[in-house]
């Protein structure tokens, strides 16, 4: 097994969400279909009978039980597929329903202001205390997930708290999880482009098609805030004035400056308590692990379109061509799909 920083890669790959898209690759862990309980009927009207849905053959027991997860009416879900920009909104998020408290934020690690629901059983694999990070937090809750629609707890459908979706570019996205992953230690003897190739030739545990168009076609319910990561990019000011209205709060000309200044790339970047380090100490605790040499660095570049740079000419139109064939059917385009219209024209 790889290993580095003293951790193996089964367990680091599941920190801040490649999940089982790595874990499945580098593991050989066993993929299986999966009917949840209900679909969300109410929501969408779709043949639901003919959603696939993917999840590790080992953790069918934690799924289904996330399916009945209780929902508070303040609470606000963050959703995003891995590396769409999910940190940067998470902490946008977490300073605008919590008054702006930049001290706090500077003090505090992201992930215990604001939990992944996955986390905790992807480490400790208990059923009876997966969720207590989440029910124990104080209210109103910020929780992050990277799960589908489908998959979430049935009471986001029926009580309809405030949600916030971020896409992103997959093709960015499928860059940056390979560098997430050599960043823990996986694919070491394999390149970008034998990785993009296997990845969207192969069955992905979360189709990103189906899960950014399902939340695409909620964009303009009054419960739901969907956005880009090309819209923070080009017109961060604009979204957290947008998020401001969406949870009902307001900001100043002053408290803007600092926002954009704390929410920058370098500041993210550089900043320990926006890195995931927390969820890296807490593998290494679980196992008795120490750390070794260069610490673990989540945000990376923070670009967009960097895969045309990052991919040879061949890849990036294999990749352009898968892309464009799965919207085909779907009846959308990538710009639609990332706002990308509305960008530009602000």
């Amino acid at each position: 097994m790889s290993r580095v920083n003293g951790c193996s890669v089964q367990l680091l790959s599941s920190i801040c969400g490649v999940q089982y898209r790595c874990n499945a690759l580098v593991m050989g862990i066993p993929l299986t279909d999966y009917k949840p309980a209900r679909y969300p009927t109410n929501l969408l009207q779709k043949d639901w009978s003919k959603r696939k849905l993917h999840y590790g053959t080992d953790r069918l027991d934690y799924i289904k039980k996330v399916h009945d997860v209780e929902v508070l009416p303040d609470d606000v879900w963050l959703v995003t597929l891995p590396k769409c920009g999910t940190t940067w909104m998470q902490e946008l998020l977490w300073l605008v329903m919590n008054n702006f408290d930049f001290e706090t934020a500077k003090r505090e690690h992201l992930e215990l202001r604001s939990p992944y629901m996955e986390f905790d059983y992807m480490i400790n694999n208990d059923l009876e205390t997966c969720f207590r990070p989440i029910e124990q937090l104080s209210r109103p809750r910020l929780i992050k997930t990277h799960l589908s629609l489908p998959l979430l707890p049935h009471q986001i459908w029926d009580k309809k708290p405030k949600v916030v979706y971020v896409a992103r570019n997959v093709k960015d996205a499928i860059v940056s999880e390979y560098y997430h992953a050599r960043n823990v230690g996986a694919f070491d003897d394999k390149t970008l482009d034998n990785y993009v190739v296997e990845e969207i030739e192969g069955t992905k545990l979360h189709d990103p098609f189906l899960h950014i168009t399902e939340f695409y076609a909620l964009r303009h319910e009054p419960w739901l805030f969907y956005t880009s990561f090309e819209c923070m990019k080009m017109k961060l000011r604009q979204v957290i004035l947008d998020v401001c209205q969406f949870l009902n709060k307001t900001i100043d000309d002053e408290t803007m400056k600092k926002m954009l200044k704390h929410l920058s790339f370098e500041e993210m970047k550089n900043n320990p308590k926006t890195n995931h380090i927390w969820e890296l100490q807490q593998v290494r605790a679980k196992h008795g692990l120490q750390p070794e040499g260069q610490e673990f660095n989540f945000i990376r570049k923070g670009q967009m379109n960097a895969y045309k740079q990052e991919l040879s000419p061949e890849v990036v139109n294999k990749v352009d061509n898968w892309v464009e064939w799965n919207l085909k059917d779907l009846n959308v385009t990538l710009d639609e799909l990332l706002l990308m219209d509305n960008a530009k024209a602000e």
